[in-house]
């Protein structure tokens, strides 16, 4: 029957593996476990559960789609987002806008991190082990080290072959 090709499924149980297999749930009677669930390269994830579109091919149970409806954040027209449950999210928004709602963001770049832009705001501190800049520029304040920049004077200055290094 045709009408049975194709069908709204729920997804149970999904297992690591070369393709990832699922028990697939839809009318009473109508269950197959080893669904193999393929995905597109690049792309990645491990939902466990959720709501899906399963294809019979042959005697062969393919999962074409799969969602987590619950969790699914609500989008803009155009917007999208690659998101997890627990409701952080990477969003490429109206305006040429990439926005990243996390807890804590990592990067790990064994050789380096390029950052081509005129300029870097952020709304707190930032700390780094090492600073290599031809320019620091501070709105109000700067320290170095404990010592603060801004209005930081050496007295006792002495001519010759003195030295203020050690301030």
């Amino acid at each position: 029957m045709l009408a049975n090709l194709m069908r709204w499924v729920r997804v149970r149980g999904l297992k690591e593996g070369k393709f990832q297999k699922g028990r697939v749930e839809g009318f009473e009677g109508d269950v197959r476990d080893d669904a193999q669930r393929p995905q597109d390269y690049g792309f990645a994830a491990n939902p466990v559960d959720g709501e899906g579109l399963k294809l019979e091919v042959g005697g062969h149970t393919i999962i074409v789609r799969m969602d987590r409806t619950a969790e699914r954040p609500q989008l803009p027209a155009y917007e999208v987002a690659i998101w997890h449950k627990e409701g952080h999210t990477v969003r490429m928004r109206a305006g040429r806008i990439v926005q990243v709602d996390c807890d804590q963001f990592v990067v790990n770049a064994s050789v380096g991190v390029a950052l081509n832009t005129p300029t870097v705001a952020a709304s707190a501190a930032i700390t780094s082990q090492s600073l290599a800049s031809q320019t620091v520029a501070a709105a109000t304040s700067l320290k170095v080290g404990s010592k603060e920049v801004a209005g930081h004077n050496h007295g006792n200055v002495q001519n010759g072959a003195g030295s203020t290094a050690n301030f």
